[in-house]
């Protein structure tokens, strides 16, 4: 395993701050750190009708909510012609469908955040969860990965069998085989097979396979072998960063 990790952590890397940016899937099994923006009203999304929206105004936040939705702002105190941001970490709790989901929300210089609220987590979704709940973000990534190499999954995860022809060089036939989706932690993976349509072997590497034909919120791309015989053929593994909805 340790060829993977080399080749996927210089991946991550480049892509872990995009990624952290992205619109989140929040669940109410535990407490989830968020980051908001300290300057412009942030939207939290309900999967039903929210109840109630608690927080302490003491701590300079500022909150409403109407039906599935709820606006969040961090109050901006102005000085003379300075404005002086929210740098504080606060609780925010929302009951949404009686159900709590508990926050710990960072103020931060950046655009406005759209959270998403998931439904409780039940059977083979709340399985993934647990399994996944205790790793950073990146070795959730790799977790996935070593799965995929060794070819054994869960049976909690969701595996879709493929045949798809992806068309990104006349020298190289790429075909989707599978794809894996892991319910409830918003990853998908899909693995690819590679062969050459020539007589001479060819050199590939992971940003050969970094385009969008390939896949959608790419967060890592893995190659089995980066020199493909005549005859021959390698594994591809794509990481996508999926919302609880697709």
């Amino acid at each position: 395993m340790c060829k993977i990790k080399a080749i996927i952590v210089p991946v991550l890397l480049a892509v872990t701050v995009q990624a952290a940016q992205a619109a989140s899937s929040i669940l109410p099994e535990v407490t989830t750190a968020v980051d908001l923006s300290s300057s412009d009203i942030n939207r939290i999304v309900c999967p039903g009708m929210i109840n109630d929206l608690i927080f302490s105004k003491e701590k300079g936040i500022e909150g409403h909510f109407v039906g599935n939705n709820a606006f969040v702002k961090f109050t901006i105190i102005v000085q003379g012609d300075d404005k002086k941001y929210s740098t504080t970490p606060t609780e925010l709790f929302v009951s949404c469908n009686d159900t709590i989901y508990s926050l710990i929300a960072t103020p931060k210089r950046i655009p406005s955040v759209t959270l998403r609220l998931s439904p409780p987590a039940t059977g083979d979704f709340k399985q993934n969860i647990n399994r996944y709940q205790a790793l950073p973000f990146e070795k959730k990534v790799l977790q996935l990965i070593r799965e995929a190499y060794q070819g054994g999954y869960p049976d909690s995860y969701r595996i879709s069998e493929a045949d798809a022809l992806v068309n990104i060089s006349v020298d190289l036939s790429v075909r989707l085989v599978r794809t894996v989706d892991v319910e409830g932690v918003g990853l998908r993976l899909k693995e690819f097979k590679v062969k050459t349509t020539g007589d001479q072997s060819i050199q590939v590497t992971e940003k050969d396979f970094l385009r969008a034909e390939m896949g959608e919120g790419i967060i890592a791309v893995v190659v089995e072998n980066h020199s493909i015989e005549p005859g021959g053929s390698s594994r591809v593994f794509i990481v996508e960063q999926r919302g609880e909805d697709s």
